[in-house]
């Protein structure tokens, strides 16, 4: 937004530095990370995550189905204020709109970022649960980086799109947390 993103001196060289690095593996594996983070992965993978949800937890299903209808309409309205061109030059797939923040790293985190809550709603076995996040933070981190190897994101929107994924998640946490204290449902030590 400041200057039309030309203090971001760092986007370019790393740009730059992703198209000359490409070869035709790595491309094909940037281009199967993308399309985890598209529409046509997304909704049905959202949708997946709040039926199971909602067996065991009709808060979180709700929250899940909630935050996959207002996701689109939070990234128009960023897009719409930052007003960021999109890098110019050696795309490997069409991008539409402006630049900030990346659609698709914003889809990720609300649906893949959903993914460990739903898993501990069924197990309590650490390691899943532990797997479930690497496994969450892995496709979400894939698919940031695909965006900007594929040419279509400057990497500060796929920073940036991190940002208000890690924000928005922790904000959620917060007001959980508040509303269970309140509640007087978290356990005490020694009890």
């Amino acid at each position: 937004m400041v200057d039309g993103g030309r203090l971001l001196i760092w986007d370019r060289p790393l740009t730059d530095a992703a198209v000359a690095a490409r070869t035709p593996w790595l491309n094909d594996v940037a281009l199967a990370a993308s399309r985890l983070g598209s529409w046509a992965v997304i909704f049905p993978a959202a949708v997946l995550l709040a039926s199971l949800a909602a067996v065991r937890s009709r808060a979180l299903a709700q929250l899940i189905l909630v935050v996959m209808v207002a996701r689109p309409g939070v990234e128009w309205l960023l897009k719409l204020i930052v007003h960021r061109p999109r890098p110019t030059g050696a795309r490997l797939v069409a991008g539409t709109g402006f630049s900030y923040p990346s659609g698709h790293v914003l889809a990720a985190i609300a649906t893949w970022g959903f993914l460990p809550a739903v898993v501990a709603l069924y197990t309590q076995r650490d390691a899943a649960r532990t797997a479930t996040r690497v496994v969450a933070a892995g496709l979400i981190v894939a698919i940031a980086w695909s965006r900007v190897w594929l040419g279509v994101h400057w990497t500060s929107d796929v920073v940036g799109s991190l940002a208000i994924g890690v924000l928005a998640f922790g904000l959620a946490g917060s007001w959980e947390l508040t509303l269970r204290v309140r509640r007087g449902s978290l356990s005490r030590p020694g009890r």
